[in-house]
């Protein structure tokens, strides 16, 4: 070992700490204050330890790197050199030998609180493990929406009702409102909090490319859903077919005009994947009937307030019309309500997304509104699973297509009832789940509770122990103590089981300042009388002399092996005053405590 992982090896030691307490080159390893081992900084091959004196002995003639410490007392500390022949696990052993001897002289209030010490690092690594159980990371994934409508809000609310099969799933909903800049903005706000997946749907493919690449470069999975960019730099990819859903409904189009008429298109947000797809399937649709002519493409943003304002331009240039097909339900209805107002009632609408929800296409079905509308599925709870798979590590299907179909008067009836039993289950399961998180609520606080408990009744368990551990040593050193005083050598066998539990009762109760030779009498069942003659006829001694002796030899044991105080000593063995402790242990030693004390600290 050398000085630097001699210091490491010191700082895991329960309650050390490191100092310079004679100068700037001595670092003195510490517990409680009591120096263990020391290391000179300008001379790194020695350190000093303390030892046994019997045990040193034996180090010295065994190795020839141990030697007495030359600046130490020699009896008590170890000089070892570390370019010898000694075996790390041997310095590591000397180093636990030399604390542990620190440790055991420590005074017993210190002893106490290094104890409590322990107790409390035990609690704190309980609770820090029963945490780490009950914490766990949550997947944040962000959503970036493009806008805001009923469309997307049933999206988003499918994905929470998603997420309900994992418990550490945590979404953040973003829209921009259509806003290409915005949108971008919040995506790089989702990669800034690093979030774990992101969910976008792009405003604009050709807008939004480089801030998705970015999000897929910075090791963000992305799932792109309803819309595409011009990259392939995606995780995934869910969404109806939007060239299929143009195509679709051009054709059904031109079968109920029998191939022949003026129809108007009002298209979605220019530059978004899904306008772009819808209006080249439709075209390809309509290539097939010569006789359909298309009077105008007018650009919309999805909005209904946009359908009206297409129609509006429509209308200064032609107004006959057979059929009107929005890239959306709001786009065909804003383009009827124009149409009505200007008093044009004979044309037919179509539309797509066909939301069940009230006021959406279904419902327009339904009253006649749109005579037909395509399916657009929101699948919010499919998109969960594809994104919880790509998260736990799952394969998963990198393009995923949603199947679809049309909405005409012939199902929209079904369509809405399906939506409505969709709806009772979906509140439900809300409900199950939130009483279900108030239940596991409770069950984590019980969880806590039992846990709480459990901690108390170790650290009251091992508080107790420790108490009578504390309370055997004091009987222990009592008994040392009192042994030869009470029992003297020489005394019968006869007499020895008097004196053996006249002893026992006093090293129980040396602490005591009431303790008197009256409560003496009394556990033995003698009167005083009785008492002093029996006792000063086996010791030469009355029972108040052998009391104070043995008070005193404990008091004598105690100055020579611990660092309390006098009168911490004085009144914990039952003198009524350190004064009068004083007193008695001069006349009985011929030197005084403090004395004693002095002696000691020289060693």
């Amino acid at each position: 070992m050398n000085i630097e992982s001699i210091r490491d090896y010191c700082l895991t030691l329960p309650a050390t700490s490191e100092y310079f307490p004679f100068d700037e080159t001595t670092l003195a390893f510490r517990v409680a204050d009591k120096i263990f081992a020391m290391i000179d900084l300008d001379d790194t091959e020695w350190f000093v330890l303390k030892c046994d004196p019997d045990y040193a002995v034996e180090l010295r003639e065994s190795h020839p790197e141990i030697t007495g410490a030359w600046h130490m007392n020699k009896k008590h500390w170890n000089q070892i050199n570390l370019y010898g022949q000694l075996s790390d696990e041997l310095i590591q052993s000397l180093i636990r030998h030399s604390y542990d001897l620190v440790v055991k002289k420590l005074p017993k209030k210190t002893k106490l609180q290094w104890n409590m010490s322990m107790v409390m690092l035990l609690l704190v690594a309980v609770v820090t493990l029963t945490g780490c159980n009950e914490v766990q990371d949550k997947w944040r994934i962000g959503v970036s929406q493009c806008s805001e409508d009923i469309w997307r809000d049933k999206l988003n609310h499918e994905l929470v009702i998603g997420g309900y099969v994992s418990d550490n799933v945590e979404l953040e909903f973003l829209s921009a409102g259509d806003n290409d800049q915005k949108q971008i903005e919040q995506i790089r706000h989702f990669i800034r909090e690093k979030v774990d997946l992101l969910i976008v749907a792009p405003n604009s493919a050709e807008k939004l490319t480089a801030v998705i690449d970015s999000a897929y470069d910075c090791g963000i999975p992305v799932i792109l859903f309803d819309r595409k960019t011009n990259s392939d730099k995606y995780t995934a990819l869910m969404g109806a077919d939007n060239y299929l859903v143009g195509k679709t409904m051009g054709q059904l189009i031109a079968q109920q005009m029998q191939g022949k008429g003026t129809l108007v298109e009002i298209t979605g947000l220019k530059g978004s994947s899904a306008a772009i797809d819808r209006h080249r399937g439709f075209l390809e649709a309509l290539a097939n009937y010569p006789d359909i002519r298309v009077v105008s493409s007018e650009l919309g943003d999805w909005t209904g307030q946009s359908g009206e304002k297409a129609m509006e331009e429509i209308l200064k240039h032609v107004t006959a019309i057979d059929c009107v097909f929005g890239h959306n339900d709001r786009l065909a209805l804003g383009a009827r309500k124009v149409a009505l107002a200007h008093g044009i009632h004979n044309i037919r609408y179509y539309g797509v997304d066909a939301l069940p929800t009230p006021g959406g296409g279904v419902e327009a079905v339904k009253k006649g509104s749109l005579v037909a509308t395509y399916i657009y599925p929101t699948n919010g709870v499919e998109l969960m699973r594809l994104a919880l798979g790509i998260l736990q590590g799952e394969k998963y299907e990198r393009v995923n297509l949603l199947q679809s179909a049309v909405v005409d008067k012939t199902n929209a009836d079904i369509m809405l009832l399906q939506h409505k039993e969709l709806q009772r289950s979906s509140s439900d399961l809300e409900t199950i789940y939130a009483k279900l998180d108030v239940y596991f609520s409770q069950v984590n606080l019980q969880q806590k509770i039992i846990v709480a408990c459990i901690v108390v009744i170790v650290i009251i368990i091992v508080l107790a122990v420790l108490a009578y551990r504390f309370y055997l040593a004091k009987l222990l050193v009592n008994e040392e103590v009192t042994k030869d005083v009470v029992v003297p050598s020489g005394t019968s066998q006869a007499e020895s089981p008097f004196l053996d539990r006249f002893r026992s009762i006093l090293q129980q109760n040396l602490h005591d300042a009431d303790f008197n030779v009256e409560r003496i009498g009394e556990e033995m069942g003698m009167s005083r009388v009785q008492l002093y003659r029996k006792v000063k006829q086996l010791s030469g001694m009355s029972p108040v002399e052998l009391l104070r002796k043995a008070r005193l030899a404990r008091g004598r044991q105690l100055l020579e092996t611990t660092d309390s105080t006098i009168s911490e000593i004085a009144y914990d063995t039952g003198f009524s005053a350190p004064s009068y402790f004083t007193k008695c242990f001069k006349d009985e030693y011929g030197i005084s405590p403090g004395e004693v004390r002095s002696e000691g600290n020289n060693k």
